[in-house]
C-alpha cells in the first residue's frame, strides 16, 4: 500500500490518542522500520492490521470501529490533499460512482505498481449500493471512507451494510433513506 496511507494512519492515532498513544502503538506493532513511514513509500498491508491491532489492544477500542473511524478520518485528509479531485464532484454519489473509472484510475497511472480495490457504486432503485473488493482485509475501512464522503457532501442518508465476507476482503453497503422520508440527492 501507499505510504501516504501509513501516514495519516499515523496522525490519526496522533491526533486521536495523543503522540505517546501514538508511539506506544508503533513500539507495540513491533513494524521492521519502526514506524517510520514515507509519503511516497510501499508497504505491506499487514503492517497497517499490525498497528490497528495493537491501537485496539492498547485502547480498549474494537478493530472494526478503530478502522471505520480511520476510513472517515481519512476521506477527510483526501479532502485536503486531493482537494482537485474531491471538489470535481458535486456530491457523495457522483464522487463513488466514479472511484473505479476516475479516481483510482489515476492512481494506477501515478503509481503503475499500485492496486487499488474495485469500488463498484449502482443505483437500485432509491439506494445507491456500493460493492469493495480488494485483497487487503478492509472492508471497514471502506466503510468509513464512504461515511466520510457522505460527511463531507452533507448527505444525511442512512449507510448500512449489506454483507461482507468473513476475512474482511468484500462488501456492499446501502446508502438509502429512513423510511418514510424523501430528499433528492446527485
Amino acid at each position: 500500500m501507499r505510504g501516504v496511507v501509513y501516514t495519516e494512519l499515523v496522525d490519526f492515532l496522533d491526533e486521536t490518542g495523543g503522540p505517546l498513544f501514538a508511539e506506544q502503538v508503533l513500539s507495540q506493532a513491533d513494524l521492521p522500520h519502526g514506524g517510520a513511514y514515507s509519503r511516497i513509500g510501499y508497504y505491506p498491508w499487514e503492517e497497517a492490521v499490525r498497528v490497528v491491532t495493537a491501537a485496539a489492544e492498547l485502547s480498549g477500542n474494537e478493530v472494526n470501529a478503530l478502522c471505520r473511524a480511520f476510513g472517515e478520518y481519512l476521506f477527510a485528509r483526501f479532502t485536503v490533499l486531493y482537494a482537485d479531485i474531491v471538489n470535481g464532484y458535486g456530491s457523495a454519489d457522483a464522487l463513488l460512482a466514479h472511484i473505479n473509472d476516475h479516481i483510482h484510475q489515476e492512481v494506477r497511472v501515478l503509481y503503475p505498481d499500485s492496486s487499488p480495490p474495485s469500488v463498484v457504486a449502482r443505483n437500485e432503485g432509491d439506494t445507491l449500493v456500493i460493492t469493495y473488493a480488494s485483497h487487503r482485509p478492509f472492508a471497514h475501512i471502506a466503510h468509513g471512507l464512504v461515511a466520510g464522503a457522505m460527511k463531507h457532501f452533507g448527505d444525511t442518508r442512512d449507510l448500512d451494510w449489506i454483507a461482507m465476507s468473513d476475512d474482511g476482503t468484500a462488501a456492499s453497503f446501502a446508502i438509502s433513506r429512513p423510511v418514510g422520508t424523501s430528499a433528492a440527492h446527485g
